[in-house]
Formats: C-alpha cells, structure tokens, sequence
C-alpha cells in the first residue's frame, strides 16, 4: 500500500514540474493581459502590431504620392519612401530580426538610397524606420517607335523573425505620348469669321424669300 502511495506521489511530482517547465516564466507577444502558471511565475501576452507605408515622388517634388506619379520622363529620378511603424504595445519590448524587402519591378533600375533589403535589431514600440530609395526608368522602355502609357508597381515588404507582416506598394506611370496641339489663335478666328459670314448668309436668303412672296 505504501508502494503504490509513494508511486502516486512521484507521479503528481513529475507532472507539476514538466507544467513548470513548459509554462513557467514563459512569455508571448500577440494579446494584453498576463495569467499565472501552475507553480509559479505567469505568462503575459501583449499585442504586436507593424504597420508599413509606402509613398513615391518624382525628385524635386515637394509633396510625397500615396498612391503613384504619372507622366514620368525617360531622366528623372523617381523616389519612394518606406516607413515602417511600430505599434506594439510598450511593454512588449524590443524586436529584434526585422526585415525590409523592395520588390523593384525590371522596368525600373536603382540609383541609390536604402537597399532593397534592410535588417535591424532592437525595433521597439512607437519607433518609426524610413528607408528611400532612388530609382529611374530603364531607357530600354523608350526605345519604340509607337505611342505607349505603362504603369508599373513597386511593393514593399516588412517581417519580423522570418515572418511576414504587411505590405505596401507605390505605381509609376511613364510613356512617350505627345500631347494633341491646339488650333492656333489666328486658325480659330478664321473659322469664327467664315462661320459667322455662312450664317449671315443664309439669314439674308430667308429675308429676301420672305419679302419675294410678300410681293
């Protein structure tokens, strides 16, 4: 009998320290509240949150696109800034293995800037990363005989430990279309005269019928 007392004793040891072991004193980034472990310590889960932008300009521009800039030509310099936010909550604490990727589209060629992957440490929450990177169009992509408008996108990536986080993507928009000429002033008012003589013309046809019948 107290054999098999002791055995039961052993076991019930053996279960609380493998639950102290898995759960004890550990600590996950996702939610906002901590609960205690069977044995002692407690396990806090806080919420993790990245956000990541994308903007794009033509160089010299004061004011950054949301979205994509048009009508760019075959020397500019095209400009996209990346800012990658973090909304964690304060007490998560630092992150460390993140990563920036760029996925440039072939129609482009890099200039300079940031890389098209970037990796930093200790990102800690409220903490704001921007990177730019300068690019052109390949004037491969003007070198046609025929009129054309393309657009391209560029994406941006952020991750955090291998895994993925959010996106973001900026469009340009470039062509060799030569916009249609306007008619000239003095064209203009050559046609207002003719038009306004065949007006008068006819209006005088009808008088002159009118007054023939009256006769």
């Amino acid at each position: 009998m107290n054999k098999m007392k002791t055995a039961k004793n052993l076991i019930s040891l053996s279960v609380a320290v493998a639950l102290f072991t898995v759960f004890g004193g550990n600590r996950t980034v996702l939610a906002d509240n901590c609960e205690s472990n069977y044995g002692g310590g407690e396990t806090c889960i806080y919420n993790k949150r990245f956000e990541i932008d994308k903007d794009v300009r033509i160089e010299g521009d004061n004011e950054w696109k949301e979205d994509k800039v048009t009508d760019v030509d075959k020397d500019e310099i095209v400009e996209f800034r990346i800012k990658i936010k973090n909304l964690s909550d304060e007490d998560a604490g630092s992150f460390d293995e993140m990563k920036m990727e760029d996925f440039l589209p072939d129609e482009l060629i890099r200039e300079g800037g940031s890389g098209l992957t970037e990796y930093w440490d200790d990102f800690d929450p409220g903490e704001t990363k921007t990177f730019t990177i300068r690019a052109k169009i390949n004037p491969d992509e003007f070198d046609r005989d025929d009129n054309f408008e393309k657009c391209v996108v560029n994406k941006a990536e952020v991750r955090w430990d291998g895994d993925f986080e959010g996106s973001d993507t900026a469009t340009v928009c470039y062509g060799n279309g030569e916009p249609t000429e306007l008619p000239k002033t003095g064209a203009v008012s050559d046609l207002a005269i003719i038009g306004f003589g065949l007006l008068t013309a006819g209006v005088f046809a009808k008088l002159a019928k009118k007054f023939g019948k009256s006769r």
